[in-house]
This record gives C-alpha cells, structure tokens and sequence, in this order.
C-alpha cells in the first residue's frame, strides 16, 4: 500500500519539466534560508534575549518558511500537470 504510494509520488517528481523543476528547487532553497533565519532568531531567544516579541517573531518566520516550502512543492506539483492537460 504504502510502496504505491511513494512509487506515484516518485513518479510525479520524475516527470516534472525542467523549467518548473528549477522553480521548485529555487523555492525551497529561499524557503530553506527563511527556515535558518528563524531558527537562528529562536536560539537568540533561547539563549540570549528572553523577550517574548523575539520568540514570536521566530516563530512567525519558521512557520512562514514551512508554509513556502509546502505552497512550492504543491504549485509546483499542480501547475506541471495542468500544462501536460492543456499541451
């Protein structure tokens, strides 16, 4: 059940185009560096300043980043296949 699963998946990531390729893996690389930097604001809290604005605006950005890469991954998933309908 679960090898179809990720045989599907593996397939879908193996069929993309190459330009909307390039736009994914661009996407979750700026994605990835917002993930650091809100890491990086949320160990400032943990270890330096213990204001709670910090800590919520860490917050903020690391669930902002986890949003982007997920948006990138799915866009870029369903805009692949409506231009393989459309050609």
């Amino acid at each position: 059940m679960f090898n179809e699963f990720f045989e599907k998946i593996k397939n879908i990531f193996k069929n993309l185009e190459e330009k909307t390729l390039k736009i994914m893996k661009n996407g979750l690389i700026f994605s990835f560096i917002t993930l650091i930097i809100g890491i990086v604001t949320l160990t400032t809290y943990i270890l330096f300043i213990h204001n709670y604005l910090i800590y919520k605006i860490g917050l903020l950005i690391f669930e902002i980043s986890l949003y982007f890469a997920a948006d990138f991954i799915i866009s870029g998933i369903a805009v692949d296949s409506i231009k393989k309908q459309i050609i």
